[in-house]
């Protein structure tokens, strides 16, 4: 797994990772903007990088990675962390095994461990059949640029079929501590308007599980879209929750 730093190493720092399918060069226009004032660490997950043959295992085994990596690295803690999709959920167990303090954290629209995950889940059971063949099916379900579609089919080309599966059984199915720990401050979970209806049991199930955490509506947005076509207005966002 690689991770990729961005701006100087003395400055506040932000942890981003990317969705299923995705790659970490999607957030790039984010980073690039934001390595600007702020030290970046961009996640390549495990079979999501072109350069590497590895595969995805675990949201959890992803989580724990990411971490001892991170202070390997001589990190101490996190100023903010951001997870996109299933990375909202690796960051949520990130947080969870507290192997590197998290001082604010931001979960967009990520899928909680409710076992099914209803309309997505149909989304991505479908995605396995035609997204691996079909760019026009990545398009359909994903609001993002033809470049950023182009990535992800990419992305599904470069995994073998099992890892595929690994992905679609992770997202929805990795486990939380019954009672999860103190949050950080500020720790914010978002959603695009356009996806409330498939987000309905993960909102359900982020509020009931983790008490404390702020609800944010994304006016106009699908899963993502904030992030990976809107960085001039995301990275602003991101920089006001530092302050």
């Amino acid at each position: 797994m690689k991770i990729h730093e961005f701006g100087e190493h003395n400055r506040v720092n932000i942890v981003m990772i990317h969705g299923a399918f995705m790659s970490w060069e999607m957030l790039k226009p984010a980073t690039d903007i934001l390595s600007g004032n702020y030290h970046v660490y961009a996640v390549a997950l495990p079979g999501h990088d072109l350069t590497t043959r590895e595969e995805f295992i675990s949201v959890e085994g992803s989580a724990a990675r990411i971490g001892l990596t991170l202070v390997r690295d001589g990190l101490r803690r996190i100023d903010l962390l951001y997870g996109l999709g299933m990375g909202g959920g690796i960051a949520l167990r990130m947080i969870a095994d507290n192997n590197l303090p998290v001082e604010r954290a931001i979960i967009d629209g990520g899928i909680m461990p409710n076992g099914d995950t209803g309309f997505f889940a149909g989304l991505m059971r479908a995605m396995k059949d035609t997204g691996k063949k079909s760019r026009e099916a990545l398009a359909a379900a994903y609001p993002y640029s033809p470049v950023d579609i182009a990535k992800m089919y990419g992305i599904m080309q470069h995994m073998s079929d099992e890892a595929v599966r690994r992905v679609y059984a992770a997202e929805g199915n990795y486990s939380l501590p019954e009672e999860f720990p103190a949050l950080p401050d500020r720790t914010e979970y978002w959603y695009g308007e356009k996806e409330e209806r498939a987000r309905q049991r993960d909102i359900a199930c982020v509020t009931a599980h983790i008490p404390g955490i702020t609800l944010r509506k994304l006016p106009g947005m699908g899963n993502g879209e904030y992030a990976i076509g809107c960085p001039t207005q995301f990275a602003a966002d991101i920089a006001r929750r530092l302050m």
